[in-house]
């Protein structure tokens, strides 16, 4: 049964300037409340808190209702499992496109890939988890993505 509860943490990772032993990553306990995350435990830093407060999934504001406009894509299906893959070009004319890009500063006009991966069946159930990408190319060697991962778990009734 869905209960319409989720918890878990809020993560920002820290990149050092010099080799990977000076990154690290801050992590801060939250749950879902009326569509929103709010934090669990008292955070002392506004500028943290604020960002934690207006933080949206992707998925929270992202409409595919209709993958079939998309047109035609790659995608991979595994019953087996049930595991699947699917990758689409966009274009900067897509909602969701023009979503991130008022969200955020995204430096190329370049149209972005769609890749969406999951473990579970692709129609029907909620259990497993799914996970969302949407690749911007920078240049030959740059990408900038935005993704999220959801995991849907039977609750511990």
């Amino acid at each position: 049964r869905n209960t319409r509860t989720s918890e878990g943490k809020y993560y920002i990772s820290h990149i050092g300037e010099g080799s990977y032993k000076d990154d690290y990553e801050e992590s801060y306990p939250v749950k879902m409340v009326n569509n929103k995350i709010v934090p669990t435990k008292v955070i002392k830093d506004k500028k943290i808190l604020d960002e934690i407060e207006k933080f949206k999934f992707f998925v929270q504001f992202a409409n595919f209702k209709d993958l079939n406009s998309y047109g035609q894509g790659h995608f991979d299906y595994n019953p087996n499992v049930p595991s699947y893959s699917a990758e689409y070009q966009l274009s900067n004319d897509d909602e969701n496109v023009k979503q991130l890009r008022k969200r955020y500063d995204i430096p190329t006009n370049k149209a972005p890939k769609l890749k969406l991966k999951g473990i579970g069946e692709f129609k029907g159930s909620s259990i497993g988890y799914k996970n969302l990408e949407i690749v911007f190319e920078k240049n030959k060697d740059e990408v900038i993505y935005y993704g999220d991962t959801v995991d849907y778990q039977p609750s511990g009734e």
